[in-house]
């Protein structure tokens, strides 16, 4: 029954959101969450994603790819993606919503989406392939900062559904939860062994308080190619950890405030920061941030 009821509030919700011009608000459309595939649109590019009934397919669909799912950070992520030439890396790619909207932006570039969850890792391939695209390639290992089997806390077989998977033990773990041991390989290993010869254009990290050890096993290297990175950072004391690595290799910083639809441009310093911040930034070289092309970037928003 409770089954017959969650299909038949989803389909009520496509109902409405095709017949009806405006939105539904989200706290209504949480609750009208269906199973299938929905088509939607970034420019001229119409892209596949499927829904089984989880909030990030869920606030797309009603509320469209710059809507209520981290609308601000997708569409300068979207924008940038156009403009570069090399490697872009998802690393914590869940069902693959950045690796699809870059590679709906720049279909020459060479993207790999990493996702060591195994049921969202098999949600991530069958978009990548409902969506034809060759441009991107599925890894189901994680990025670590050391190579071989690691431990995984925060599992649940409904990646949706859990507090958030991660390899780092922190004090939000529940600890009712199960744990999944995982392949990982280290970020330098990984671009030294795969992509000695390519430029890391571009990386985005969703992995749930496990950013600061991955982007220091892998500084060198972000330094040499001058990478854009998009980070999640949950805590404030990882942001001041996250601050002082790439103080010393003059990167800027910039806050998205996804809620408030925002960008804010914190420069070099972590001192004196805003209570009031989106928990996604951009990492940049200061030369990127400066250049004409970036600044033409910023003028959209």
């Amino acid at each position: 029954m409770k089954e017959a009821v969650k299909d038949l509030l989803g389909i009520i919700g496509r109902i409405i959101n095709f017949l009806f011009p405006f939105k539904l608000p989200q706290r209504i459309y949480r609750k009208m969450g269906f199973q299938g595939t929905f088509v939607f649109n970034i420019e001229k590019n119409k892209l596949r994603f499927i829904n089984v009934r989880e909030s990030i397919a869920n606030d797309i669909f009603y509320s469209g790819i710059f809507g209520n799912y981290e609308g601000e950070t997708i569409r300068l992520w979207y924008e940038i993606s156009k403009e570069v030439n090399g490697l872009i890396l998802d690393i914590g790619a869940f069902s693959g919503i950045y690796s699809l909207v870059a590679a709906s932006a720049n279909k020459q570039s060479n993207i790999v989406a990493f996702e060591p969850h195994p049921n969202n890792f098999d949600l991530l391939c069958k978009n990548i392939q409902i969506n034809e695209f060759s441009n991107i390639t599925s890894d189901n290992r994680a990025i670590s900062n050391k190579t071989g089997k690691v431990v995984f806390y925060n599992y649940s077989e409904d990646g949706d559904n859990s507090p958030g998977f991660t390899l780092i033990n922190h004090r939000y773990v529940d600890s009712q939860s199960s744990t999944l041991s995982c392949a990982a390989i280290s970020f330098k290993e990984y671009l030294e062994s795969n992509h000695k010869e390519q430029i890391l254009s571009l990386a985005k990290l969703d992995i749930e308080r496990a950013e600061f050890i991955i982007l220091r096993d892998g500084i060198e290297r972000i330094q040499t190619d001058q990478t854009i990175i998009f980070c999640e950072i949950l805590d404030r004391d990882s942001i001041f950890k996250i601050f002082g690595l790439f103080n010393k290799i003059d990167y800027v910083f910039i806050n998205i405030h996804d809620k408030k639809k925002r960008l804010i441009h914190t420069g070099t310093s972590a001192a004196d920061l805003s209570e009031d911040l989106g928990k996604n930034w951009v990492i940049l070289p200061k030369q990127i941030m400066e250049s004409t092309k970036f600044k033409d970037i910023l003028l959209k928003f």
